[in-house]
């Protein structure tokens, strides 16, 4: 791995400059930490129901080992996109939140769509969902396609992972996302990447450029 003038590092497979804490490149999905581009998934799906708006389509998926608490979970080895079976159930409100929006945003740097977006809720079915948004190039088809919801243009494709266990409880973790994730409170540090953290019921989880990701049971 190079690294460039400013101090991030450089794709070794398309050459461009990411953040030095970067796990993936946000252009080609190479994996600084195996080395390896991602690699193709298998035909297991998982469900999505009960959304009062319009819901991206599940992508392909295949089994990935299960999760351990508060550790470098397997996605980091893997191509984001993995989602397994229905294990677990969890209703979940995203929208958007103007008070994040003018905390984070610089005027003029990103706008917010004519049509504002719709708060909405989905339920989800589950062990490993990933958040984040289309890339068609790349292959990346998350099971929360947070632009498609929302808008946001800020979320990385490539972003995070909500892990819900068999008795619904649910988990997040930041797998290398440009503009990080915030638990709480955007107001801190986001969450440090790789690291399991735990989402109950009604803690608000912040993203992109204005979005807001809260679990409201499980």
């Amino acid at each position: 791995m190079t690294s460039s003038d400013d101090g991030g590092k450089v794709c070794e497979n398309c050459q461009s400059v990411c953040g030095i804490d970067d796990i993936f490149c946000e252009r080609c999905g190479y994996d600084f930490i195996t080395g390896s581009m991602p690699g193709a998934a298998t035909s297991e799906s998982v469900g999505v129901a009960g959304a009062t708006g319009p819901v991206p389509t599940p992508s392909p998926a295949s089994t990935p080992s299960p999760a351990t608490q508060n550790s470098v979970p397997s996605v980091l080895d893997t191509e984001p996109q993995q989602v397994v079976g229905s294990v677990g159930r969890v209703l979940i409100d995203i929208g958007f939140d103007r008070e994040y929006f003018a905390s984070v945003v610089t005027e003029g740097e990103v706008s917010v769509p004519t049509q504002m977006p719709t708060d909405q809720r989905l339920e989800l079915h589950g062990g490993e969902l990933h958040v984040g948004r289309t890339s068609a190039s790349r292959g990346v088809h998350p099971t929360i396609d947070v632009e498609a919801l929302t808008g946001d243009p800020a979320v990385s494709s490539q972003h995070a992972v909500l892990r819900v266990a068999d008795d619904g409880s649910a988990t997040i973790i930041d797998v290398g996302s440009t503009n990080g994730t915030f638990v709480g409170s955007y107001a801190g540090d986001p969450i440090t990447q790789g690291v399991s953290v735990d989402l109950p019921p009604g803690l608000p989880v912040y993203l992109g450029a204005w979005t807001r990701l809260v679990v409201v049971s499980g």
